[in-house]
């Protein structure tokens, strides 16, 4: 008879098999053996669970702490030092003339429609360029010069109102130099810088130009001119893209009085009057521009008008002969609008 297993509960179970089967008791926890020799062996699983998981942790506890650590990258290390840009030097602008004072203006010669100015600019001292600009004198006389030097020296002015019409006066710009202040600004002016004739010379300038301070006026972007093409004979009204939104033919001068050509002035002014009959109360367009082959005309400084005309054929003096209707579209451009013979 084998001998009987007790178990920790106090249950029995026979050992009825070999003499090395183990006995369950009767809550699965122990399990025990008895060897040939007839010794009980007895193990309990919770505690060879408990031995086998602590040497786990034991084991990894050491593998922990003998691998080093990865560096931890921080936000500073990711960073890398950025310098400080240098900031860039403001430029300096130039300086411009000093303003003229009132009793300088007052010695100056005026730049209008019947003087003649030596010291004024032409077409072969400066290249001029539209810059589709009306520039209006913000006082009634402001100071004309022949360079934008710093130190120059003004040698005429230029009126806020037309000599002897006595209306709103503004001019057209050409060019900029750049200064303080808004810098320098070439213009039209109303006045020749010589007469035909002069030194012997049969021709003369049609228009002139000077420089002036920016801050003496008040300056407006514009978008149409008149174009007077010479060769073709037409007068358009020309937008800054191109556009064309008024063309016709028009009556010009013949080679003894020819029509300026190659040539940028402005709208000195437009206004009717009644004496100039042949007009038949159409507004007159007066331009900055005078004939470069006569000296005087009709009691004036040989100026170039746009003007109605009643004869539709034929020749005129040097002036633009057009319709009724194209005075009036021209009339409603602003004075100082830029006009190119070609």
């Amino acid at each position: 008879m084998l001998p009987t297993a007790r178990c920790p509960s106090g249950q029995t179970g026979a050992a009825r098999r070999r003499h090395d089967a183990p006995v369950r008791c009767g809550r699965g926890r122990d399990v025990v053996h008895w060897s040939r020799e007839g010794t009980m062996r007895r193990r309990t699983w919770g505690i060879t669970i408990g031995a086998v998981a602590a040497a786990a942790l034991v084991a990894g506890g050491i593998g922990a702490a003998v691998q080093p650590s990865a560096p931890v990258e921080t936000a500073a290390a990711r960073s890398t030092a950025t310098p400080t840009p240098t900031p860039s030097p403001t430029p300096t602008l130039p300086a411009v003339p000093a303003a003229a004072s009132e009793a300088e203006l007052a010695a100056l010669p005026l730049a209008f429609h019947d003087a003649v100015v030596p010291e004024l600019l032409d077409g072969s001292h400066v290249r001029p360029d539209n810059r589709w600009e009306i520039a209006t004198p913000k006082q009634r006389l402001v100071a004309l010069y022949a360079d934008a030097a710093p130190d120059a020296r003004p040698v005429a002015t230029l009126a806020s109102t037309v000599s002897t019409i006595d209306t709103p006066a503004a001019t057209a710009v050409w060019g900029r130099s750049a200064g303080r202040d808004g810098g320098m600004v070439l213009v039209s002016t109303p006045a020749r810088n010589r007469t035909p004739g002069d030194g012997g010379d049969p021709t003369a300038p049609s228009a002139t130009f000077a420089w002036a301070r920016a801050a003496d006026f008040t300056i407006a972007p514009t978008d149409r001119m008149i174009r007077v093409d010479v060769h073709a004979s037409t007068v358009s009204v020309v937008a800054r893209d191109g556009s064309v939104s008024a063309t016709e033919a028009a009556r010009l001068g013949t080679p003894d009085d020819p029509t300026p050509t190659s040539t940028a002035t402005y709208v000195e002014a437009a206004y009717v009057d009644a004496r100039v009959t042949y007009t038949q109360g159409n507004p007159i367009i007066l331009t900055g521009a005078h004939s470069s082959r006569i000296p005087q005309y009709g009691g004036n400084a040989a100026l170039t008008a746009l003007h109605y005309y009643p004869d539709p054929t034929g020749s005129s003096h040097g002036c633009v002969r057009i319709s009724a209707a194209m005075t009036t579209t021209l009339s409603q451009l602003p004075v100082g609008t830029a006009i190119w013979f070609s």
